[in-house]
């Protein structure tokens, strides 16, 4: 849903870099080139692989096509891997900002001109197009057909109440744990992938690790940078919805993770460093903050931005509370695209080929929603950051545990007004059940009053 992202994702970290760095969750920066070529083969709706097409309409008009998207490094390994299958076609891809991405294409549609072929939305963003893209299920383009091939619910959650499919899916983004082995053990606590899973399968669990961290450190490390950390995760575990069938479900879905959260903040497990701040990556790079509850993506950025001297490090393992998906990306055709067919060819590319779907996962750490992908040997090799650690299957087999989610126009919305009052009660200065009302009557009014959107509020 479009409240994946709780944290400032556009925080820098020029302190530690020297530049502003802009970071996002499904857009990881940029990794060291792949070992191996990547064949450029494209994949039928059965999964398999055939020759390469020819160019489409071999006229002027249709062998160019523009694509937005807010990620360079993974349209620059899959854009040549497109034009190399299909001569003659040139792809101009528009790297957008990713905080402005939104509201250039809602100009683009109000003025129905400089509408992009093909455009790469994020969960936080995808509700409020549902009704700008293609119907993806209606000839020419026959998405149904693909479904199987993908994962459930990833690809079910863009059809909408009228049996339309208005984007197709890329990837699952799945959510993990990353943390540091050498302070589990520094602390007595089980230091394994499979031994922290199993020691840290609840909570409950993992609040008593963050004391015994602390304890052990002189209250110099600390389990979790932010309880709201531990908030974002419970919350996606739950699905994470904002709205689903016409009612706010804030309070439903993020009830228990609050009082978690603020059960943690009382027990003072949290070292009191937002994700994304300046303070974060320095504190992750010393292991003064021991784990890192986010997407598979976020081995991108530790590997190459926040902690890149930090291989060996740092192991990867289930959360506590089990699953979740923390962003993701849907590509779109929108209505008023110029050359469909064309974007076509290339959304099916993006999605369904499992080299580029691939090479894009050795880039950035996202896994595709696409589950042939996943044959791949690469997926059981161990990762050298990870300090050998054969961490990649263990990303596929969560992301098909992951709660089905609906997504909404106004989840944006709601997640900013959610994260405000997440924050007052995890602060002590409401509690967690008034915190959540609030931000569901919020939601409620501005919904109403901006776009005539009548929503109630679900209660349980």
């Amino acid at each position: 849903m479009a409240s994946r992202r709780f944290a400032s994702m556009f925080s820098s970290l020029s302190a530690l870099m020297g530049a502003t760095l802009f970071i996002t969750a499904c857009s990881p920066s940029k990794a060291p080139a792949i070992d191996r070529p990547v064949a450029a083969l494209t994949t039928g709706t059965d999964g398999a692989t055939t020759e390469p097409a020819a160019a489409l309409d071999s006229g002027a008009t249709s062998t160019e096509l523009t694509v937005w998207y807010f990620d360079k490094v993974s349209m620059e390994t899959v854009i040549p891997l497109f034009e190399q299958s299909h001569p003659g076609v040139r792809v101009n891809f528009v790297e957008q900002p990713f905080g402005d991405m939104s509201k250039k294409y809602l100009a683009a549609l109000a003025a129905k001109q400089g509408v992009p072929d093909v455009i790469g939305l994020d969960t936080s963003m995808v509700g409020q197009f549902l009704d700008a893209g293609e119907n993806l299920l209606t000839e020419p383009y026959s998405a149904g057909q693909l479904r199987n091939q993908f994962v459930d619910w990833k690809f079910n959650a863009t059809t909408t109440a009228s049996g339309e499919m208005a984007a197709v899916p890329w990837d699952v983004a799945t959510g993990v744990m990353f943390y540091r082995p050498d302070v589990f053990s520094a602390a007595g606590l089980p230091s394994e992938p499979d031994q922290v899973a199993k020691s840290l399968a609840t909570w409950d669990d993992f609040i008593k690790a963050g004391q015994l961290i602390k304890d052990r450190s002189g209250g110099q490390t600390s389990i979790v940078g932010n309880e709201h950390d531990i908030f974002n995760a419970g919350f996606w575990q739950n699905g994470g919805t904002v709205v689903q069938d016409g009612k706010v479900v804030l309070i439903p879905e993020g009830l228990a993770p609050l009082q978690t959260a603020v059960k943690a903040r009382n027990a003072a497990i949290g070292g009191n460093i937002p994700a994304w701040s300046e303070r974060w990556a320095p504190a992750l790079q010393s292991g003064k903050i021991a784990t890192v509850i986010m997407g598979g993506w976020m081995l991108g950025n530790l590997r190459n931005l926040i902690d890149p001297d930090g291989a060996g490090n740092w192991r990867v393992t289930t959360a506590p509370g089990g699953a979740f998906s923390n962003g993701g990306t849907y590509i779109q055709i929108p209505s008023l695209a110029e050359h469909k067919q064309l974007a076509w060819e290339f959304t099916r590319f993006l999605t369904t080929n499992t080299d580029a779907l691939n090479a894009v996962f050795l880039q950035t750490g996202i896994v595709p929603a696409y589950k042939p992908a996943w044959d791949s040997p690469m997926y059981d090799q161990p990762v050298a950051y990870l300090g050998g650690q054969a961490a990649f299957r263990l990303m596929v087999n969560l992301a098909q545990q992951v709660k089905p989610l609906a997504y909404s126009p106004v989840d944006a919305l709601g997640t900013d007004l959610l994260n405000a009052q997440v924050d007052l009660a995890i602060g002590g200065k409401v509690a967690p059940d008034q915190a959540l009302q609030t931000a569901a009557s919020q939601l409620q009014e501005r919904a109403q009053r901006a776009s005539d959107l009548t929503l109630s509020i679900a209660t349980q």
